[in-house]
């Protein structure tokens, strides 16, 4: 999934009502995920909250725009991401 591919999807969910600007910034966001999930990329840390299932986390490292996207990470990850997403966040977060 290419980050115009994420952005479209983003765009068809926008609930939040995001500006163009904003989603271009979680279209990005969610294009380190896939690249995370698929190429070992490393990610920051609001991002390995996401994929942790952390939501205290990702609400205390969320910036202004990420605090408001955060259904749209959830419908990413729940829709977007093969199923498995979690098993290798747990892993890493093991150390395994």
């Amino acid at each position: 999934m290419n980050r115009h591919e994420i952005w479209e999807y983003l765009e068809a969910n926008n609930e939040p009502h995001l500006t163009s600007e904003e989603l271009n910034h979680v279209a990005m966001c969610c294009h380190h995920i896939w690249k995370w999930y698929y190429e070992d990329n490393p990610i920051g840390d609001f991002l390995t909250a996401i994929v942790r299932n952390d939501l205290l986390g990702a609400i205390f490292k969320a910036d202004d725009i990420n605090i408001k996207a955060l259904k749209l990470y959830a419908y990413f990850l729940a829709w977007e991401m093969p199923g498995d997403w979690r098993s290798k966040a747990i892993a890493e977060a093991k150390g395994v």
